[in-house]
């Protein structure tokens, strides 16, 4: 799995289904059908967020990421 510096932090989400997903840390704008869910844990000044990148394979949680981006966030890494 990779993951930065906060992603052990999360490790409890891997092999968990969207619908616990949901449930521990709400919908956000994410579209269900999507292999790829964004979940901002951080913003500060300057657009600079911190992002949590959860992807699925087969409607479970397969890898996360987190990334350190300013400006709008892009699905497409």
């Amino acid at each position: 799995m990779r993951r930065s510096e906060k992603g052990n932090q999360y490790e409890y989400l891997l092999n968990l289904r969207k619908e616990k997903v949901i449930e521990l840390l709400g919908q956000e704008f994410n579209f269900y059908p999507s292999e790829t869910w964004t979940y901002v844990l951080d913003i500060k000044s300057f657009y600079r967020k911190t992002v949590m990148f959860i992807f699925f394979e087969n409607e479970t949680v397969s890898t996360i990421e987190i990334k350190k981006i300013y400006g709008k966030v892009s699905t497409k890494l």
